[in-house]
């Protein structure tokens, strides 16, 4: 892992305060600290994903259980998901300000302030998570200006999902046509833009926002991974899937600098061993597997899918490339190398 030398991030008094409190009552540490007993160090693992999620029956509780085998019992991890101790959107901020030890969330659900990152969620990148994550992670190793989209935190694995895929409610897209005027849940500003050029409303919230928007009529379809189908029940709310795999969803795992410095050198080696690129294509793989049991649950409802032939990916394509060189310009014009890091997580994907 590399070194990190990040100051935290200020708040304002009355907030940190508040989330003390609000901490306090939940149960969460906030810090890492010592148990009453034997050394013990005790930290919370924040996230959004619901309790039923394999990100936190598998991931997750798979990590701690490594994590505490790995320290000898020294560090035990307490998750709490759900968005229990921050909103999918604060997940970052409540690692970065000390709120809680570790936060997990989509990069995504905070515009502008991860922009290497998003170089994951441009269109076609991949075609696995498994991929996408060791696509990722490898451009965060090698490019050292992905460091301050972290700053204040020591990120532990980054991943993708697999493919995101178009679902929609009451009318199937099997053209450019068909899509528009369509009010779309989107996950990311990349993928705005690419909606919009397609003619239709992009309306950007969360995953855990979506069943209950598709369900009310607020949104007619989704741009979403294959793993949504299962992992957030929109079987039960789709009527119709366009298979396109269009673009992937980024996450991010990362540790307060102050509650990693804690640990300790022995811990934080044994912990190295756990982190990075092995469990991110382990998180990415178990995407791929929910997608897979997604897809499967489509078929078993009865649902609708099309799945987009060459050509006609290449007339979506007219409008969605342009996204490809809007999004290098706009890095660039951030004074980041957007070109290089595009280049290279397109040669790696073709490895």
């Amino acid at each position: 892992m590399k070194e990190r030398s990040f100051k935290k991030r200020n708040l304002a008094l009355p907030l940190l305060l508040l989330l003390s409190m609000i901490l306090a009552a939940c149960g969460g540490t906030g810090e890492a600290e010592s148990t009453s007993g034997g050394g013990e160090i005790a930290l919370d693992f924040s996230h959004f994903f619901p309790p039923s999620h394999e990100s936190e029956t598998v991931i997750v509780q798979d990590f701690i259980a490594d994590v505490e085998e790995a320290t000898d019992g020294q560090v035990k991890i307490t998750s709490y998901p759900g968005s229990s101790l921050a909103a999918p959107d604060g997940q970052f901020d409540a690692a970065a300000t000390g709120a809680v030890d570790i936060g997990m969330s989509v990069n995504s659900y905070n515009p502008n302030q991860f922009p290497l990152t998003s170089v994951m969620e441009l269109p076609f990148m991949s075609d696995k998570g498994e991929e996408g994550s060791k696509i990722l992670w490898k451009l965060y190793e090698e490019f050292p200006e992905f460091e301050a989209e972290y700053a204040g935190t020591v990120p532990l694995w980054l991943f993708t999902s697999d493919p995101g895929q178009l679902f929609t409610v009451g009318k199937p897209v099997k053209s450019v046509e068909d899509l528009k005027g369509m009010r779309i849940r989107s996950p990311s500003a990349e993928t705005n833009e690419w909606l919009t050029a397609l003619g239709a409303t992009p309306v950007s919230m969360s995953m855990n926002e979506t069943y209950e928007a598709l369900e009310k009529g607020v949104v007619d379809g989704t741009i979403a991974p294959m793993e949504a189908i299962e992992g957030y029940s929109l079987v039960d709310v789709v009527d119709y899937a366009t298979i396109g795999n269009f673009y992937m969803t980024t996450f991010y795992i990362t540790m307060n600098e102050n509650s990693w410095d804690s640990l300790g050198e022995e811990n934080q080696a044994a912990i190295q061993e756990l982190i990075g690129e092995k469990i991110a294509m382990k998180s990415g793989a178990n995407f791929d597997d929910l997608g897979q049991r997604g897809l499967d649950k489509l078929n078993e409802k009865g649902v609708e899918i099309y799945e987009l032939s060459d050509a006609e990916l290449a007339e979506w394509n007219v409008f969605i490339n342009p996204t490809v060189d809007k999004w290098i310009k706009k890095v660039e014009d951030r004074g980041l190398p957007g070109q290089a890091i595009y280049d290279r997580a397109v040669e790696l994907g073709a490895q």
